[in-house]
């Protein structure tokens, strides 16, 4: 499974890459259209929001795997041994819970936008909302790949 994720991980990542490349393209030529030729185009805006949700929600998937989320560590500083690896695993529970809920209202809004058509691009709703219940499934499996990692620690980081 973990061969698996990381595939899926190093896809992520690319197209977030990529996906950020043509956001700054599309800008470039929106800003150059509008102030240069004095027209602008009018599926720039959308189409970059639309690929900001997608590279926002797979960069946090992908960052989850690297286990770079902002972490309060007040507590598991000054704990030492199982009690520290118990408290982070609690933490990483918390986490599974929210992408749990995350997961569930994503494939809600899919499915709930899957007739309403965006106003410029015309595409379907649920494409740009289907970021959501991809990338949660992903931070499921990373975050409970950190949790096997750290049950079978000796040490905590």
């Amino acid at each position: 499974m973990r061969k698996f994720i990381d595939g899926i991980n190093k896809h992520l990542k690319w197209i977030t890459i990529v996906s950020t490349m043509v956001m700054l393209f599309v800008t470039f030529i929106q800003v150059f259209s509008r102030y240069v030729l004095q027209s602008s185009l009018t599926f720039s805006e959308e189409l970059v929001r639309y690929l900001f949700v997608y590279v926002v929600f797979f960069g946090t998937a992908f960052v989850a795997k690297e286990n770079g989320h902002i972490v309060v560590e007040v507590i598991t500083t000054k704990l030492k041994g199982k009690m520290a690896k118990y408290t982070k695993i609690a933490g990483y529970g918390t986490l599974i819970l929210f992408i749990t809920i995350l997961f569930y209202q994503g494939c809600r809004m899919v499915i709930l936008t899957y007739h309403q058509l965006s106003p410029a691009l015309q595409i379907p709703m649920s494409y740009v909302y289907l970021a959501i219940p991809i990338s949660s499934f992903v931070m499921f499996c990373n975050v409970l790949i950190l949790i096997i990692d750290t049950l079978h620690s000796d040490q905590l980081n």
